[in-house]
């Protein structure tokens, strides 16, 4: 796991001088009970703690999060904790998209070893992706009519995001470098040096087939919309069986919103795949729509039509295998696998046999 200053007495003593600066009317200010909670992900670090003080004669207490820039094995290339930051404040003000509320960002990296941002701490449930939430968890217990009721809300979630002009949401910021150049080439571009970068060299068939497959077949004349890219049931919040926030805004980029149905889509087979179970291998519970009945209902959401879904789910698979090629590294350079363990799991892993399906290649070996 990404580790911060491993010292949470000393994080805590400089959060609190921190926070005098932020909350400068704000009296008795205290951090307490900072901890790492287990499971964070691969790709950040986040800490929580509860911060209380005195303001106008009244004492608040509040439950925060932390999330820091990683410092360990990276899984991408480039981590812009401020700009995630930005993405979910001006989601906040301008939209009626849920997301936590921000609070203040920070670059200095001497009071808690990087970059951070911190956020209120929201109370709801997320469905589990270890174990899947086809497995166990609050979904797995839910009847059917709930299951779908919750899936079909987070679709519906996702389909407002996709409606949204992205300049006017105040997002402006995360347009494209080159305007002679369409959305989805600049994030080809961006994808294939990021699996240069983590493929070291060494040979990655399927994800090279993806790769040429994608830059022959580019769709064009596509609109520019907001694409969440970490689209997925287990990047929401749930209250009851609302939508209360969406998570996790790491991989947000403009371009065609197809690629965010072909990710939610790719990342739930994945995850039937690599269930262990193959009693329930390649099906959903009970309940939950079939790609079929989803992508209808997106359509009925956005009043649009889906054109590309194969090819976005290509993109999807090429984008998750990139991911999954640092995830293998990050685990032997930890130590949770051996390396030959580790190098064949970069080429031969659920996400890379569904993308050799979909390509109609041989399986990985």
């Amino acid at each position: 796991m990404a580790t911060i200053d491993d010292n949470l007495a000393e994080s805590t003593a400089k959060l609190n001088i921190w926070l005098e600066k932020q909350l400068p009317d704000a009296k008795s200010i205290s951090i307490a009970n900072l901890i790492r909670p287990e499971g964070s992900g691969f790709s950040n670090d986040t800490l929580l703690a509860d911060l209380s003080y005195q303001q106008d004669g009244e004492q608040h207490k509040h439950k925060i999060v932390l999330r820091i820039s990683p410092t360990g094995f990276p899984v991408f290339p480039f981590y812009d904790i401020p700009q995630q930051f930005d993405v979910m404040r001006a989601l906040e003000q301008n939209t009626n998209i849920p997301v936590p509320k921000c609070l203040w960002k920070e670059y200095d990296k001497s009071i808690v070893g990087e970059n951070f941002y911190v956020m209120e701490y929201l109370e709801g449930k997320v469905p589990s992706d270890n174990p899947p939430y086809h497995m166990a968890g609050f979904v797995k217990e839910a009847t059917p009519e709930e299951r779908g009721a919750m899936w079909k809300n987070g679709i519906s979630k996702m389909a407002a995001l996709h409606q949204l002009d992205y300049k006017d949401a105040g997002l402006g910021f995360l347009a494209w470098p080159d305007a002679n150049k369409s959305a989805i080439e600049q994030h080809l571009h961006y994808y294939e040096d990021y699996f240069t970068w983590a493929a070291r060299g060494r040979s990655q068939p399927v994800a090279e087939h993806a790769l040429q497959w994608l830059k022959d077949n580019m769709p064009t004349g596509e609109r520019d919309g907001i694409i969440w890219g970490d689209s997925r049931f287990g990047n929401l919040m749930y209250s009851g069986l609302d939508v209360c926030a969406v998570l996790d805004w790491e991989m947000i980029a403009i371009g065609n919103p197809e690629a965010d149905l072909a990710w939610w889509l790719f990342v739930d087979w994945t995850l039937q795949r690599g269930n262990g179970n193959p009693e329930i291998a390649g099906a959903r519970p009970e309940g939950i729509p079939s790609d079929e009945e989803t992508v209808a209902y997106y359509e009925q959401c956005t009043g649009q039509p889906v054109k590309h879904l194969k090819y976005y789910q290509v993109f999807a698979g090429f984008r998750f295998a990139c991911v999954m090629i640092r995830i293998m590294q990050q685990q032997v350079s930890y130590g949770t696998f051996p390396e030959e363990l580790g190098d064949a799991l970069e080429r031969n892993n659920s996400v890379t046999q569904i993308l050799a399906e979909l390509l109609d290649l041989p399986a990985p070996e």
